[in-house]
Order: C-alpha cells, then structure tokens, then sequence
C-alpha cells in the first residue's frame, strides 16, 4: 500500500503529466487530416474540464476528538514522538491546536485580530447569550478574583493590559521554539511556555485564534494536520463550538474514548452528527489507557483468586461493548427495519477501531518492561493505529477521491480519443466509395431518427409518470413529516424542563430559553426519518431509471437492426449499440452520484430550519419573563415559560415542516430535471458519433485521393504514443483503493436489537474477527473417474440428490473466466458477474456462503436469487449457510421465507435453507456443471446511498477475485 505522500505525489505526477497531453492536443487543433485536430480539441477541452474541477488539496487534515480525561494530549504525544502537548490531568486543550510538519519543533500562537475581538464585545452586549459571545464573557470573569480550592482569593488578572498587549489590528502571534538540545528538561519548558495559552485556566486562551506546532515527526512528514480539539463535554458552549466547526473540513477523525467508560450523551450525538452528515466512513473510534483497565481487571481476579483473562479476550469483551453502546444509539432513534437504518448500521458496523495504551507505547519505545501487550509486536497499539490512519487517508480522503476522479476521467477520455482515431484509420482503409458511404449513412439517420422520436415520446411519459408519482408521494409523506415534528418536540420538552426547574433570578436574567444546539438535537434525531422520505423518492426514480435502461435498449437493438439491413460495418465503421450501451452507464452512474450527493446535503442541513424571522419571534417571548416582578414572581415565571415553550413548539414545528416540505418539494423536482436530462444527453452521444462518422467519410476519401493514408497512420500512432504513459499512471492510481483493513479493525455490523444471548450454533466469527480464508480451486487431480456427460449428469443429479454438489466440485475444473473487482469501483451488476448464458440450462441451483447473516448480506442473496430465477428457470434452489446469530436469525429466516414465497410464486421454483455449522466454503453450484468460487461470496457491495440502492450496476463494490469453471464436457469449454 501507498503511504499517504506518495499518494499525492503520484496525483501531482498523473495532473502534471496529464496537462501536458491536453497542451499537445490543444497544439494539434487546426491539423486538418482526416479531421483530427477536431477530435484532438474535443479531447482537451474533456481534459481541461476535469483538471479544474480536480482541485488538488494541499494536505491531510486528521481531527482528534474526545471527552476531557480520555488521554487525547498523552495519545497526541505517541503519534509525534515526543511530549509537545502538556498531560496535566486539568483540561488543557482550550483552543484548536494544530501539528504540521517542520524541521525544527516550534509553535506559534495566532491571537484573533483586533477587528474580529471588537465584533465578538459588541455580540457580547447585544447578546451575552450567543454561543460566540462567550469566549467574551469567559474573558471577563478572569477580571474578578476567584477561590481557590483552598478557599483562598485568587489575584484577578489585569485583563486590560493584556488586551494590549496580545490584540493587534490584523492580528499578531507570538512563536516558542523547543531548544536545539532536545533533552526532557527542554520538552517540559516548551509545554510549561504553551501551556501559558492554551490552558483554561488563565485568561489567555480567550484571545488565541489558533496555535500551530511544527514537528519532524514522520507521520506529519506523510503532509498530515493533526488538529487537537477542545473536549465535546466543554462546559464552554464556544470551545464545543470550535470542535464541531473543525470536524466538518477533515479527512479523517480520530474519536477518542476511555476505555471502559459508558458513552456520553455528546459522544452519542457526534457521532450521530457524523452519521447523519455522511463522514462516518471517516472515522476511527481509538480506545485509550487500555492499561489501566486491563490492570483493575487483573487485580480484582487476584483479590477473589481467579485466573485473570488475557488482554486479547478483554479487548474482545470490549469491542463487544461498544458495539451494544453504538446499537443502543442507533435503536434509541429508531428500531425500524427500514432501508435507511440498514444503512446507518451498516456504516457504523463498518467503522475502524483501534486500542491503545500511550503508558505501554512510551515505556515500549524506552526499553522499559511492560506488563501487558496488545500485540507483541507494538505493546501500546499506537503503530498499528498509525497504520490504520495513513491506510485510510490513501483511500477515503479528499486526496483519495480526487485521484479515483482524475485517474477515471482520464482514463475515459484518452480511451474514447483512442477508439476515435483507430475507427478513422479503419474508415480510411475500408471505405472505397464515399457516395455510397455517405447514402447509407444519411439512411441510418433518417431511420435512427424515427426510432429516437418513439423512444423520446416513451420516455417522456414515463417522466410525466414520474413527476405524478412524486407528487402523490409527497401528499402520503403529510403524515410522516408530521411524525418528525413529534420526534423534534421531544427534544424541546428537555428543554422545557430544565429551563422550568431554574432558579426566578437565572430566569430574570434572561439566562434561560436559548436551547443551545437545538437544531443539531433535531437534526441528529429525525435525520433517519427524513432519510426515509428521501429514499421513497428516489424509489420512485429507480423505477424510471428502469423503464428509461428498457427503452434505450431498444433503441440500441433499433439502431443495431437498422446499421445491420444497411450493412454498414462493411463500409463504415459504426456501432450506436456500444455508444447507447455507455450513455447508459454515464448517465446512471452521474446520476447516481448527484442523488447520493443531494440526499446527503438535505441531511446535513437539517440543523439549519430556523429562520431569523422565527427566532426573533422566539427573542420576544422570551422578553416577556424578564419582566415579571412581585409576589409570586416563580410561579409567574414559570407559568410564562410553560406559555413561551408551548409558543415556541409551535413556531419551531411550523418552521421544521415548512423546511422538509421545501427539501422534498426541491428534491422531487432535482429527481424530474435528472429524468428530463437523461434522453437529451443519450441522443447527444449518438449525434456527435454520427458526426465523427461523416468526418471519417470525408476522411476516406481525402485520403484515398491525396495519399494521407500514410500520413494519417503515422500521426495517430504518434498521439498515441504522447498519451500512454499517463493511461498507465492513471491505471496504477486507480488501485490505490485496494488496500482493505484486517476485518479485526472494524467495529462489526451493528444489530438491531442488541442480543440478550448468542446462539449455541452461531458460526458467525467473533466480532471483529477475520472470515476464514477460501479453499483453493478444485483441480484436476481431485477427479473421480471419468467425467459424466451434462445430460447424464443432471439425470444423476436428480437420483443422487444432495451428491449432486460435490460431483460438480469435483469435475468443474476448467477455468472459463475470471472477474477481478477493484474496490470502490461500480458497473459489477448481478447480470457481468452471473452471466446468463453460462446459467441457462441449469435445474438444481445450490448457493454456499457461511455468512448470511447481515441485513445487506440477505439483500444481496435476494437480488441474486431472483437473478438466477429468471436468466435460468431452475427447479430447485438449495442455501447452504451456517448458523446465524441470534439478533439476525429471525430477520434472515423471515426474509428467504418471502422470498420462498415470491420465486415458486412467480417462477414455480422450490427454495431451501439448510444450515451447515461446517460451512467455510463460498461456491454458486449448478447441476449442468458449472461452478462459482466466489472470493467474499455475496458479500461484494459496500452500503449503497441515492440510486445505488435499488440498483446494483451503481453500487461500489468491495475487493475480491470470482472464478466461474466449468466440467471438461460442458459447451462453455469448447
């Protein structure tokens, strides 16, 4: 695997190497030869557009997020190598801290400008109550003498004098450097010189802007920002601020949390808040100080006398905990099987873990003797993590998915110049008459463009039929957005209640009413709701996708009958099947990619539905109390805060249902212009490859008089010299994804219900645990006399029964073909990977995969089950796979039984389950003699989002290697 800075080496290599093709095509524009430099332009105007769309991020952005006392500075100080952050067990991170890469150690302290810090004071006294307004009234409180613990006063800082000190118009900043000597003594007087502003403690952090620290630690050397964050527990509303404000541009979080400790209520809704938001996929949950809780099991097995368990079983138990705290999380907003909760624990169960043990790590690096290890190898885990983090930023950062899109886009449009340029040199060699060429082109058009008027016309009501669709759907969601309003009133009753038990002078104060992060409350807890909306919607356009695939079809097979009757490919080198056949492609995949993108922007701006106009009604009411004097000034009060939140409920649930019906309503018609679009760019293509072929006519017969036969041929072979170099750079780019994590790193799929007890029989692996490794192709050697004929075969199937299986095993021995799937790549439908006519003919069906326990495992199984059914019209259909757990049996039964039902209904085949306890193989087996040895058996989709999840073509699939045999006698082998 890459590590992280080759990674953005070899884009800037592809970028500049790719510039400086499109340069040399832009040169050959005005070359008139067979009307080359029209295709050379067209080339590098496709090469110059997806340049700028590329942009090139210039670093890896790395947050580290956690509750105080989670051991973040300690954990921050393994990761570079030396103690730069200070490890007082007081919260010290009190502003955002930033570690990039530099030869020599040295921070520097950013103080916020003189311009921002006079805002900030006039929020303040028109607002004392707004988030950003506190860092002035913490600034403030420092100018009063404070007790100590002791009961001691406490010197109040003069305030004045260091706002002259450290606020400059434009800002100033003050640097610390480490001494040259490097030793523990100067180490410690870095950290005592930083601490001075960055503790919370003294006034000085109010006024930081920003701290930068630059280390020669290597994985800063990787162009890794390690970003420290305040605490999410901060009782500072402005520092919880700043964090939430800083996870939202990253490439990768690292979430602390203590080992053993149950989940707050602020790590629930962060991680809720990166759920809903779509960066879950970014994230990696890094338990700490994993000593000192394997160390208080220890001692509590010696005072009662017991064995104590190895770390390895303790951090298992563990893993399994937070499963069920991720599970609670989940199930506490929701216990719906619905689609979009599939998908949410899907993605969580998918989420990194690391454990860790910064004491171990640093006694381990010392040479000192530890007591335990998480691996023999690296006693503290902090390694392995590091290599957890540098393999996810090479494949799920910004970094990342730029180089899939520069090496994809400049794959596509290179190959389609090179397709162009040698279908011109065949014109040129096999076009002899230009008249006739040119007569039977003009044909085809007339005849294409009646059939492209009837597909038109086709696909025009099915969009009318879509938008009708729509429009009911949203009339049906009346009662599920009203749903939603319920679930957000919930989180205003906390808030009710807290604000009715305060205190009638807190009140009068007006410190009362603000419901700080409301909206995000909301927003994390109907975000799966209004998912469902959305994913109804797109239900719909999936159907439209459906009928817009069978239409353009036809008119493929129109086009292909009609180039057929003319006999153009002995004349012309024409093929609108394999054109219409690629639009298709295009045009699902972008618009899979743009729903994807809309459903996940309608999500993330749910926090976002109060208006102003809302709030200052809100501002109001909330005025009203100040006011109340006299006798009975609590029971007044709180009367009129009852008043205020019933107000309040109102006015929010109006503003929230106004919001959702203006995202569905906008949504809806995003999915209409997408379907309008769809025809126009299908049609598009076919014009501009009618184009190209009157160029190749012409072509032809230029050449055929001026003898540029020669020529022609020599300046496509030098083109495409120029540009092989970077098809093969953006080949080697697109497998930088391939590098997947040991399934021990994943935090494992997270349950619906989380299990009051495991199966006896579960031969599901323990969580976390790696799936057992595939047995190796069957090979000749391993035949058993000689092998029976296919119809022989099927009659022995029938007499032998269940030997059927293990017969074709055996003689299925000759390779037919093999299908490599590169992860995150799409186009892998059911139809390429179980090809039809390598089905057909088959009676009995037997599927082997131990592992069909999971939601998207049965997903897939009834997507293939229904595959087979109708490319093969078998009689029986046999599952063979272990014993599921205990959360997921129910689910699993109660889905093959539906799907019993359906297949005898609608193809009057026979569907079986059978659970083996020894399955470990992953076969599809067929009586004719066929066999399937699937790498990762069904498990090939990684959570499909927007299109992708009704249709599999659109789906990124998971690495993995499909071998399909077949027995020597079989017609596939001949």
């Amino acid at each position: 695997m890459k590590s992280p800075k080759q990674v953005r080496d070899d884009i800037r290599a592809l970028t500049q190497h790719l510039d400086q093709v499109r340069e040399a095509l832009l040169k050959r524009s005005d070359v008139q030869i067979a009307q080359i430099g029209k295709e050379c332009k067209r080339t590098a105007d496709v090469l110059g557009d997806l340049l700028k769309t590329q942009e090139l991020p210039t670093d890896y952005k790395v947050a580290l997020v956690g509750r105080f006392k989670t051991g973040k500075s300690s954990f921050v100080n393994e990761l570079l190598g030396a103690r730069l952050a200070s490890e007082d067990t007081n919260p010290e991170t009190a502003a955002i801290t930033i570690f990039r890469h530099g030869e020599h150690v040295k921070a520097t302290v950013r103080f916020t400008p003189q311009e921002e810090w006079v805002k900030l004071q006039t929020l303040f006294a028109e607002d004392p109550k707004h988030v950003d307004a506190h860092r002035v009234k913490m600034w403030n409180s420092f100018g009063k003498p404070k007790k100590t613990k002791d009961g001691e006063t406490e010197e109040a800082f003069d305030l004045d004098a260091l706002q002259r000190q450290y606020i400059k118009p434009g800002g100033v900043s003050v640097e610390i450097a480490l001494s040259s000597d490097g030793t523990k003594k100067a180490e410690t007087e870095f950290r005592r010189s930083l601490k001075e502003f960055t503790s919370g403690a003294k006034p000085h952090h109010c006024l930081v802007h920003g701290i930068e620290i630059t280390s020669p630690a290597s994985i800063l050397d990787e162009g890794v920002l390690l970003i420290d964050t305040p605490g999410l527990d901060d009782t500072e509303r402005f520092r919880v601020s700043l964090t939430e404000k800083t996870v939202d541009d990253v490439d990768a979080v690292l979430f602390l949390t203590q080992s053993g400790e149950a989940y707050g209520q602020s790590e629930k809704d962060f991680l809720l808040s990166l759920l809903r938001k779509g960066t879950v996929k970014q994230l990696i949950v890094v338990i700490t100080q994993v000593d000192l809780t394997y160390g208080k099991h220890v001692r509590t097995a010696e005072d009662n006398d017991e064995e104590p368990e190895t770390l390895a079983r303790r951090i298992d138990r563990e893993r399994v905990r937070i499963a069920k705290e991720v599970a609670a999380t989940l199930n506490d907003l929701s216990q719906d099987d619905s689609p979009a909760m599939r998908r949410y624990r899907e993605q969580l169960g998918n989420v990194e873990i690391a454990f860790t043990s910064a004491v171990l790590h640093r006694d381990w690096k010392a040479g000192k003797p530890v007591p335990c290890a998480i691996e023999a190898s690296d006693p503290g885990g902090v390694e392995r993590l590091k290599s957890q983090l540098l393999r996810l930023l090479s494949t799920e950062s910004r970094l990342a998915l730029t180089a899939q899109n520069i090496s994809i886009g400049a794959r596509a449009g290179l190959l389609d110049l090179q397709s162009v340029l040698q279908t011109k040199l065949i014109a040129i060699r096999d076009i002899k008459d230009k008249e006739v060429a040119e007569q039977k082109l003009n044909t085809f058009r007339d005849e294409f463009g009646q059939a492209s008027e009837r597909f038109e016309g086709a696909v025009t009501q099915q969009v009318t039929l879509l938008s009708d669709r729509l429009r009911v759907k949203r009339h049906q969601h009346v009662t599920l957005i009203e749903n939603i309003g319920l679930l957000a009133e919930r989180q205003i009753a906390y808030f009710e209640m807290n604000d009715v038990g305060r205190h009638w002078r807190t009140r009068r104060s007006g410190y009362w009413g603000y419901m700080h992060d409301f909206q995000t409350r909301v927003a994390n807890h109907i975000f799966p709701k209004v998912q469902q909306m959305l994913g109804e919607y797109t239900e719909i356009f999936a159907a439209f996708a459906k009928s817009f695939e069978v239409y353009l079809t036809t008119l493929a097979h129109d086009g292909a009958r009609i180039s057929e009757s003319l006999e153009l490919g002995a004349t012309l080198p024409f093929d609108v099947t394999v054109k219409l056949r690629e639009s298709l492609e295009r045009s699902l995949q972008g618009a899979q990619d743009l729903i994807a993108a809309e459903e996940l922007k309608v999500s993330s701006m749910l926090d976002d539905f109060v208006s102003d106009e809302v709030s200052e009604r809100i501002d109001e009411c909330r005025s009203k109390v100040a006011n109340i004097w006299g006798a009975g000034t609590t029971r007044n009060q709180s009367t009129e805060v009852q008043d205020f939140y019933r107000e309040v409920k109102t006015l929010l649930s109006e503003a929230l249902e106004t919001h959702l019906k203006t995202r569905g309503q906008e949504f809806g018609d995003f999915l209409v212009v997408e379907a309008q679009d769809a025809p126009r760019d299908a049609l598009a293509e076919v014009q501009v490859l009618l184009e190209q072929a009157s160029d190749n006519i012409r072509a032809a017969a230029a050449a055929l008089v001026a003898g540029q036969k020669e020529a022609t041929q020599a300046l496509v072979s030098t083109i495409e010299q120029e540009f092989q170099g970077v098809l093969r750079e953006a080949e080697a780019l697109m497998e930088l994804g391939n590098a997947q994590p040991n399934e021990s790193m994943k935090l494992g799929e997270v349950p619906m219900y989380v299990a009051v007890q495991a199966s006896e029989h579960a031969s599901e692996p323990v969580l976390g645990e790696k799936s057992p490794t595939m047995s190796a192709a069957p090979s000749s050697d391993a035949l058993i006399g000689a092998p029976a004929s296919p119809q022989a075969r099927a009659e022995d199937a029938q007499m032998v029964g269940d030997g059927w299986v293990d017969r074709v095993r055996r003689e299925a021995t000759q390779i037919i073909s093999r299908f490599r799937l590169t992860d995150g790549t799409t186009g892998w439908p059911y139809e390429k990977l179980f090809e039809p006519r390598v089905l057909k003919g088959a009676l009995r069906i037997c599927i082997i995969d131990p592992y069909l326990a999971h939601h998207h495992q049965i997903r897939n199984l009834n997507e293939l089950l229904l595959h087979l059914a109708e490319s093969a019209r078998p009689r029986e259909i046999e599952v063979v796979t272990g014993f599921a757990p205990l959360e997921t049996a129910a689910h699993q039964e109660r889905a093959i039984d539906n799907t019993a039902k359906d297949l005898f209904q609608n193809f009057g085949v026979t569907l079986t389950l059978r659970r083996d306890a020894d399955a470990h193989e992953r076969y599809l087996v067929l009586d004719h003699g066929v066999l399937f040895k699937l790498g990762r058996g069904l498990d090939i989709y990684k959570a499909a989002t927007g299109l992708a999840a009704y249709r599999p073509a659109n789906r990124r699939v998971r690495e993995t290697e499909n071998d399909v045999f077949a027995c020597l006698d079989h017609s596939l082998t001949k």
